[in-house]
């Protein structure tokens, strides 16, 4: 249906095939099985800080645009999309009317923040938190095994990446999609950093020093908001603190991150 990585124009090739709104953050098609949900960085001056949480989950600001958000319409939808049968769909925004494809989503909960309104004036405001999903042929999706994350720094390599591509199956609980969310979030680090063997992937250049855990080095997302996109094994690279600080500060940052994203492809032969 969509394609992660992807940029889309919102209007000609997701609603007119599709439906649901055209406009605003959350869209539901009528009599179609889908949620889309979009966001962008320019959200964030109206109290819509969408983000990748540490533990790989994904927290999403409801709708509504002044006073406290209530549960209901695009909200409601959201929280209840398993019970209706209907997959999430999220797209980032890359400029005006066209998203890329970050991939589906399943509610795991959500609560309230204290946030402003498009009027400045705090409110509650509801931010799910939300798992996203591994995009991967069926035969390969895999029960994450069961181990705790200091487990995943023992495992070699290629375990590594087994671990970081791991996905539940469509029964798991909330419970068992977190657990194997973080996991995922911490194999997928341990995989890039692994892989880099002390090098930099950008440069070339050894690591700047050794740290308690190894050569230090940053793992760096090519493809999520403000820092890549949902966690994957060829979506990270390993960087040297100075070419990480060129990415998101350098004036050439966005044309370097593209640099970066083609070398991912040699080295993940892509």
């Amino acid at each position: 249906m969509f394609e992660v990585g992807k940029v889309y124009k919102r209007k000609e090739e997701i609603h007119i095939p599709y439906g649901g709104q055209r406009q605003g953050g959350i869209s539901t098609p009528a009599n179609k099985p889908y949620v889309f949900i979009f966001t962008s960085d320019a959200g964030h001056a109206y109290g819509y800080a969408d983000e990748f949480r540490p533990d790989g989950t994904f927290w999403y600001t409801g709708e509504g645009q002044t006073g406290d958000m209530r549960m209901e319409s695009g909200n409601l939808a959201l929280k209840n999309h398993a019970e209706a049968g209907k997959t999430i769909h999220l797209f980032e925004y890359v400029k005006k009317a066209y998203v890329r494809y970050l991939g589906t989503a399943t509610y795991l909960d959500h609560h309230l923040e204290q946030r402003p309104d498009i009027n400045d004036n705090l409110r509650d405001a509801i931010i799910f938190e939300l798992a996203i999903d591994n995009k991967q042929d069926a035969e390969q999706i895999q029960q994450a095994p069961v181990q705790d994350l200091k487990a995943l720094r023992k495992k070699s390599l290629s375990e590594l990446r087994i671990a970081a591509l791991a996905n539940t199956n469509k029964k798991a609980s909330k419970r068992e999609i977190k657990t194997v969310t973080a996991i995922r979030s911490e194999a997928i680090k341990l995989y890039a950093l692994a892989r880099a063997k002390g090098i930099c992937e950008g440069c070339g250049n050894n690591a700047p020093f050794e740290s308690k855990k190894g050569p230090f080095l940053e793992v760096h997302h090519v493809y999520r908001l403000g820092d890549g996109g949902p966690d994957h094994p060829e979506n990270v690279i390993a960087l040297c603190p100075n070419c990480h600080k060129h990415v998101h500060y350098g004036k050439d940052g966005g044309q370097y991150n593209q640099e970066l994203i083609k070398k991912l492809g040699i080295i993940e032969n892509i």
